[in-house]
């Protein structure tokens, strides 16, 4: 048991979780009589059964995270209706196997549910969801959607309540899923490139295929990218000399600028102008040293592929539209829509279908306060500034290393967030409470110490 418990502490464990995600994930291909795609279900399953096997026989269940957030990440069917529900006969089998690895974790360890620092916040939310369905029509659509407020919490109780947690373990998993992540975008690209031979190399590598990723489209996964990505600054603080790293920090870049999308852009600028702030600020001489080479390579390779720069600069100049409304991708019509639903429910708002008073479509506001306003109402933003407060207060308080690269990343997508679907999307926030429920149940809260005002590795 102790062997197997090495083993899932470590780095190969994570990698392989998340290799067998990206593997199912990359099978897109239709295949019939399946309503939804074969390799997906077997993907899912494997998954199911792994965590299920853990939460059987370890009372942390920290380990059983990279599997959780490997379900938000693995879907790739960009069509899923409510119509489709019918045909989920599988996600019933996935669904009921989860159900038995939670049942056999609570017999056997009994865990105490306890309220945790992050619990207010979360709880208000989760009923700020729920409030509309008071007074709007009853349908079974609304309510589906109005419980992933309730999920959040539950997520957040089960998981603060059953973590040993451990920084540097989470840190693993960010890195290997912002990994994750880049190489998802890389296959759209490539998929992108073998559609179009007629095409130069670098017009060829930014056309993309036509499709969205199944559990997020191209503009979504920008933001995990960024809130996930200075997840390696925390490990070039601790192992400066790995060149490894340092290189893997291209990736996203390149990725981002794969993507064309101009909101995941902004965020990812965020994210990376404070990475470099941090490293400026809190970074020793070992990790400057080590920097200078690291930049010097870069501006090389960056240089080589100057051309593949020039063309994407002409692409974001084409993008700015004739007017505030096209720069906006249509934006301002749409929170428009939303401040006159929030006007017809200022209290509650108007639920999570309350968009499609005006369109048939279903999406959300692309403004975390719009969002918020518009189908929440006054109590949902009160809430959000609830949760706000009591996670500003916490990362804030006796400040650590660990904390800060958070911060960067979670800054970064709540400003993407203002012309994005960042706060409310659901891999979002369940990825949220996941490291806020590891972060307040850490037992050792860095791995670092403050000498000089610059970040030295606690050495054992």
């Amino acid at each position: 048991m102790k062997r197997l418990e090495s083993f899932l502490n470590s780095g190969v464990y994570i990698f392989i979780i998340f290799l067998i995600t990206f593997i199912s994930w990359s099978f897109y291909h239709e295949t019939p009589p399946y309503a939804f795609n074969l390799y997906n279900m077997i993907g899912l399953l494997i998954l199911v059964v792994i965590n299920t096997v853990i939460l059987g026989l370890f009372k942390n269940t920290l380990y059983s995270i990279p599997i959780v957030i490997s379900f938000l990440v693995l879907s790739n069917q960009s069509d899923i209706s409510f119509e489709s529900f019918s045909q989920l006969g599988f996600l019933v089998l996935a669904f009921s196997i989860f159900l038995i690895g939670l049942l056999i974790h609570f017999l056997r360890f009994k865990p105490k549910l306890i309220i945790g620092k992050f619990f207010l916040g979360i709880a208000l939310i989760a009923v700020s969801y729920l409030m509309p369905l008071i007074y709007i029509p009853n349908r079974m659509e609304s309510a589906l959607l109005s419980l992933a407020g309730t999920l959040y919490l539950l997520v957040y109780v089960f998981y603060s309540s059953t973590l040993k947690g451990n920084l540097n373990y989470l840190f693993k998993i960010l890195m290997f899923l912002n990994i994750l992540l880049v190489a998802q975008v890389f296959f759209y690209v490539y998929q992108g490139y073998l559609m179009y031979p007629e095409l130069d190399f670098f017009h060829r590598i930014y056309q993309g295929w036509g499709r969205t990723f199944g559990w997020a489209n191209v503009n979504s996964i920008c933001f995990y990218i960024a809130l996930t990505f200075p997840s390696y600054l925390y490990f070039i603080f601790k192992k400066p000399k790995t060149y490894l790293l340092w290189f893997l920090t291209i990736l996203p870049v390149v990725a981002i600028l794969l993507t064309q999308s101009r909101g995941g852009m902004l965020g990812f600028l965020i994210a990376f102008l404070g990475i470099i702030t941090f490293f400026i600020l809190k970074g020793n001489k070992k990790h400057f040293f080590h920097g200078l080479i690291f930049l010097s390579v870069s501006a090389i390779v960056f240089y080589l592929g100057r051309n593949a720069l020039y063309l994407w600069w002409e692409f974001f100049l084409d993008s700015l539209g004739n007017d505030l409304n096209d720069f906006s991708s249509g934006r301002l019509v749409i929170y428009q829509n939303g401040w006159e639903i929030f006007k017809n429910n200022p209290l509650f708002g108007g639920g999570w279908l309350a968009i499609r008073s005006f369109t048939s479509e279903l999406f959300m506001f692309h403004d975390t306060f719009i969002q918020a306003l518009a189908t929440m109402g006054l109590f949902g933003l009160v809430a959000l500034f609830v949760h706000y407060y009591q996670l500003g207060k916490y990362m804030f308080k006796d400040m650590k290393l660990e904390k800060g690269l958070f911060l960067i990343g979670y800054i970064a997508t709540q400003i993407h967030g203002l012309v994005e679907n960042v706060q409310y999307a659901v891999p979002y926030s369940i990825i949220l409470v996941l490291i806020l429920a590891t972060f307040e149940t850490a037992e050792k809260q860095t791995s670092f110490e403050l000498i000089n005002n610059r970040y030295h590795l606690i050495e054992n």
